[in-house]
């Protein structure tokens, strides 16, 4: 499966009408890297390809506890021309050999009454009958039970790596990713049916006992509900402090609140600096004092050494002329010579003349500077080595000088710029109040996940306790043959259906355990730290070993190397599904640091799919990460927010050429 396109009309932060190309250029390119801030709509792209495959089963981020119709009005762009919403997706499924094109269109109109409407284009055609039943449909292309495998937010997975929490996540994803949680709806149906049996069947006595027991449930599943709907209020509270903090955030930046707490590295940096320009200056001085400006009269020296040169030709040719003479005296009174014709011998010593007359017309120059050997070696050193290297050492510690006279400029510049104490200690203030109900709101959240988690005990004992007291004494208390048939035949199949579920457990898990380990030794830099990793098909407990062979804590991982194996078991999951489907992960990088994140940029996110789509802000996939995920991105963009529209527009590019260079 791949997805070709999205398009957005008026759907949350994205006002307008906007296009996204999803397609991937290649298969070596397979990530869609989209960059923006935080609030800038990443969040809100990954709900809706939710909202438009799932509808109202879709998990989506923004809608909390909203009913679904809640959900669909407050989604509405606030400034849209008309109260309508809409999101297609268009996509690309292979079926048999034979590629299909797709395409998905949800649309809505919050008026007194809210109007869903929903299309499937298949081929450039309307199916009519896969629009009606899209919610069987969709199980062909991606199975909800197991998106959240493939569409993910990076910083809400860490649940997979808490080793006190991960076995009731193991547990839903195995059994989704393996079908059974139709097994287990089935056995959970069974055992009402067994319930309202046995209670049908109860003496009066044992029914009062079991009116109480089911009292005493509702009373804690009503308590659950006002827990749950006091935790979505704090969640809403908890949004919008982490806004007022963000903002806050923003506007300590913009005032200088960085230089501020930069001061004092960036006057250490001035002193450093200006100590090297001193030095560097040194260094010119000392040149300077040498031949270095010798070379402001290079021409003129290249004269005197052609001079030089030209007057040692001279004075060489004139001793070879005197030694030429006497040898052309001595062979010319040679016996043999002069036995010769008068016409050779005059040609022969007129030959001998103009040779001669040559050498001493080459001689006869003018000596001006008369050098020795010396003081010629002396100017070809000056001119071929010693210049040239002082001309360079002078290249050098100039071009040195100008970056660090730079560098103290800039600095000065930003030291220039550094707020004084007075400017921000309001908002240093004010960001820390919100800050202190930040952290008291994450308190109470937890408060109230505990108490839910309480209450969430207490209900599955009350409930076994009921369990317990109606299979008491059930075959006497049958009251029809009918009855007690059912409770035997249920009972079995029940039986049968765990049988049949720890077979399938059993039988699949040693496969998911081998592929999760390896999706961790391929993302964490510590080879060895993990060696072998088991999954107790019963109570899903997830167990590691070390390298030393025993049982690996995980208080001996540090904080990304668990969020390192929450994304392996996701990864590893995953490809145990066999689904070739996109994988779209929303804050990829979480609070991990530069090492971690490097091994995800570098070892997870170019083979997590063959399509893989990113929705980073440019905190996580900074400027070195994107040169590292570059050879695999097929696409880029930017969503950048408008203020002066009130929207989010997405734009070529993954951050701005400045922010790459």
């Amino acid at each position: 499966m791949i997805l070709d396109e999205i398009v957005l009309h008026d759907f949350g932060i994205y006002g307008g009408r906007q296009s996204i190309d999803l397609t991937p250029t290649s298969k070596g390119r397979p990530v869609i890297l989209f960059g923006g801030l935080n609030g800038g709509g990443k969040t809100t792209l990954l709900d809706a390809l939710q909202l438009c495959f799932f509808g109202p089963v879709a998990k989506c981020a923004g809608r909390a506890d909203l009913s679904y119709d809640e959900y669909l009005r407050r989604s509405v762009h606030r400034r849209a021309l008309s109260p309508e919403a809409a999101i297609e997706v268009a996509f690309r499924h292979t079926v048999d050999g034979r590629v299909q094109h797709w395409r998905l269109c949800r649309s809505w109109t919050a008026g007194d009454s809210l109007r869903e409407r929903f299309q499937v284009i298949r081929n450039d055609r309307v199916d009519k009958a896969a629009s009606e039943q899209w919610s069987s449909q969709v199980e062909d292309f991606i199975p909800a039970r197991i998106a959240h495998l493939f569409l993910f937010d990076g910083e809400k997975v860490e649940g997979y790596a808490d080793l006190a929490q991960a076995p009731g996540l193991i547990r839903t994803a195995i059994q989704n990713l393996l079908g059974l949680d139709i097994v287990e709806r089935l056995s959970v149906d069974l055992t009402a049916i067994e319930r309202r049996k046995r209670v049908a069947a109860k003496p009066p006595a044992e029914a009062e006992e079991v009116a109480a027991l089911r009292d005493e449930i509702r009373g804690l599943l009503s308590e659950r509900s006002r827990l749950v709907r006091e935790r979505g209020a704090g969640e809403n509270d908890r949004d919008r402090l982490r806004r007022e903090l963000d903002e806050l955030e923003r506007r300590y930046e913009r005032e200088g609140g960085s230089l501020y707490e930069d001061r004092g590295r960036l006057e250490a940096e001035r002193a450093v600096t200006e100590r090297g320009l001193e030095a560097i200056r040194k260094f010119l001085r000392e040149i300077a004092a040498g031949p270095a400006p010798l070379a402001l009269v290079r021409d003129l020296l290249d004269e005197v050494a052609e001079r030089a040169s030209a007057e040692e030709h001279g004075r060489r040719c004139a001793e070879t002329a005197e030694v030429v003479a006497e040898e052309q005296a001595l062979l010319l009174n040679q016996p043999t010579l002069k036995g010769l014709a008068a016409g050779k011998r005059a040609e022969l010593e007129a030959y001998a003349a103009s040779r001669l007359a040559a050498l001493r017309a080459a001689g006869d120059g003018p000596r001006i500077l008369n050098l020795d050997d010396g003081g010629r070696a002396s100017l070809e050193a000056l001119l071929t080595s010693e210049l040239v290297e002082a001309q360079a050492e002078l290249q050098a510690l100039l071009s040195q000088s100008r970056e660090l006279d730079e560098s103290v400029g800039h600095t000065r510049t930003l030291l220039g710029a550094v707020p004084e104490q007075a400017t921000i200690a309001e908002l240093l203030a004010k960001r820390e109040l919100v800050a202190e109900a930040l952290r008291a709101a994450e308190f109470e959240r937890q408060r109230l996940d505990e108490s839910l988690a309480r209450i969430d005990r207490e209900i599955e004992n009350a409930r076994e306790r009921e369990t317990r007291l109606l299979e008491t004494n059930a075959r006497d208390q049958f009251e029809h043959e009918d009855v007690g048939r059912l409770l035997r035949h249920t009972a079995k199949v029940r039986a049968t259906l765990q049988q049949f579920q720890a077979a399938v457990i059993e039988r699949h898990v040693a496969r998911i355990e081998g592929l999760v380990l390896d999706s961790f030794r391929q993302l964490v830099r510590k080879s060895t730290l993990v060696t072998g990793l088991r999954i107790d098909p019963a109570t899903f407990t997830l167990m590691l070993r070390g390298s030393d062979g025993r049982e690996l804590t995980a208080e001996r991982l540090s904080a990304g190397e668990r969020q390192l194996l929450a994304i392996a078991m996701l990864w590893g999951l995953a490809r145990a599904s066999g689904r070739p489907l996109p994988t779209v992960i929303d804050t990829p990088l979480g609070r991990l640091d530069a090492d971690h994140r490097t091994r995800l940029v570098t070892q997870y996110f170019p083979h997590a799919s063959h399509q893989v789509m990113l929705l980073s802000t440019d905190e996580e996939i900074t400027r070195e990460h994107y040169r590292a995920l570059e050879p695999s991105i097929g696409r880029s963009y930017r969503l950048r927010y408008d203020e002066g529209q009130d929207r989010t527009i997405v734009e070529p590019g993954y951050l701005p050429n400045e922010a790459l260079n």
